[in-house]
Formats: structure tokens, sequence, C-alpha cells
């Protein structure tokens, strides 16, 4: 059965698969990054996630608030880990330093793997489409991980807008 879903399974997702893998790898490392290339991962993440959750159980009210609430609850989690330890504004660039970490990999894995494993489950058994507890589980471990990214995508973002101002007033007052 096994080697019936993986030989089932569209090529576009092992891409995926790959996609996420090396841009795992890729965040093992230090490294400066453009804005737009900070924000690239958690709105994949958060897409992929919106897209499982739409196909798998609809816009359940139950279903969408769990999966917000969770975002949330990630988001806020994350938010707090953002240190100048492992994030710096590098404003005369207009970049972002990251400290290396297997983190977004693990992150990226494990959403992947859930999302797999969700829409397998409910290719095999399409009950599970209307079961609410699988539906609140799911979601919510999705929107967990999302948060998780978001949150340190949006405290990030912040911390550039506030380096950039900064930045700007300086130059200006340099200037004078």
């Amino acid at each position: 059965m096994l080697n019936q879903i993986i030989s089932g399974t569209p090529m576009y997702v092992w891409v995926i698969l790959g996609f996420l893998a090396f841009r795992g790898i890729k965040a093992s490392v230090d490294r400066e990054l453009t804005v737009r290339a900070v924000v690239i991962i958690p709105l994949v993440m958060l897409g992929l996630s919106a897209h499982g959750i739409l196909s798998g159980f609809g816009t359940e009210p139950l279903v969408i608030a769990t999966w917000v609430a969770a975002i949330a609850a990630g988001a806020t989690v994350s938010w707090n880990m953002v240190s100048d330890k492992n994030v710096r504004i590098l404003a005369d660039r207009g970049t972002v330093f990251y400290r290396g970490s297997w983190g977004p990999l693990v992150m990226m894995m494990s959403i992947f793997v859930m999302k797999y494993v969700v829409n397998v489950a409910l290719h095999v058994s399409p009950a599970l489409h209307t079961n609410m507890l699988f539906a609140v589980i799911s979601t919510a471990l999705f929107g967990l991980f999302n948060g998780l990214f978001l949150g340190k995508m949006l405290h990030v973002l912040l911390m550039y807008k506030q380096a950039m101002s900064s930045n700007a007033v300086f130059a200006s007052s340099a200037a004078v």
C-alpha cells in the first residue's frame, strides 16, 4: 500500500519537497537575505496550509477559527524568540542577516509531512473530510507551524522598517 501511495503522488509534490529541502538546508548556515527572501517561505507555507485546509475540510467555521487561533499562538511564540543574537538588520545594505539554524528545515519538513499524511488519510478514508476531531487537530497543527514562520517574519519586517527609518533619519541629519 505504501508503494501505491508513493507512486500515486503527483510529481509536483516531489518538486515542492525538493524546494523546501533546498531552502531548509540553506537556512542552516549564516546568510544575508533581501526582504523579499524573508517573506517567501512563510508565504509559501501559509499557502500550502490554506490549500490543505480548504481542500480537505472546506470553510467550516470551527476549522478556520482553530487555524487562526493556532497561527496567533505560534506567531506569539516565534515573535518573542527573535533577538539580535539570531537576526540583525543591515540597514546600510538593505538586507537582513540570519544566524544559521536547522529549525526552518525541521518546520518545513514537518508541514510537508503533515500535509502529505493528511492528504493520504483523506484519500484513503474520505469520511475524514467530515470528521471534526481530525479536522481540528490537523488545522491546529498547520496553524501552529504557520504561526511560527509568520511571527518571526513579521517581527523581522518590523525590525527592518524601524532600522530603515532610523537609517534614513541618520542619513538626512548627516547631510545637514
